[in-house]
Formats: C-alpha cells, structure tokens, sequence
C-alpha cells in the first residue's frame, strides 16, 4: 500500500471507480496486472537518476495511487 500525503487522499472512492481506474491501466483488463503496473510506476520512480519529488508523483497519480489502495485492502487477505 502506498502512504499517499493527506491533501492526496480521496476518501470517496468507491471500489468500483477503484476497479475501473486499475482495470484501464492493464494490457489484459485484471486487477492483478492494474496494480502491477502501478507499483512499477512507482519502483522508477525510486529508481530514477534524477527523480521527480514524492509529492509531485502523488499528484501525477493521484487517481492511481489511490485505487491501488483500496483495491488492495480489499484484495489484502489473499496476498497474506
């Protein structure tokens, strides 16, 4: 899960605009490769020579981040 900042979070967010926002993100349409692709997003991010700053990423992906959040809560107990 991501520590998205305060002023990032969208606590409205249903899981179904959240399937909807990881599904798009997909070559096949699944959560699973959705949120994979997010966390890759993220992993270049780190990796990045000269990287942007945290926040500027949470604001570029704000939707993203946010859905991968509440997918994986719900989805939290089959990765256990």
């Amino acid at each position: 899960m991501f520590r998205i900042p305060a002023y990032n979070l969208m606590s409205k967010m249903t899981f179904e605009e959240a399937e909807k926002i990881i599904k798009r993100l997909a070559v096949n349409n699944t959560l699973l490769d959705g949120l994979e692709y997010v966390s890759d997003l993220w992993d270049n991010h780190c990796s990045a020579a000269d990287p942007v700053d945290d926040d500027d990423f949470f604001d570029n992906w704000i939707y993203e981040v946010n859905a991968f959040n509440i997918i994986y809560k719900r989805m939290q107990p089959l990765f256990a």
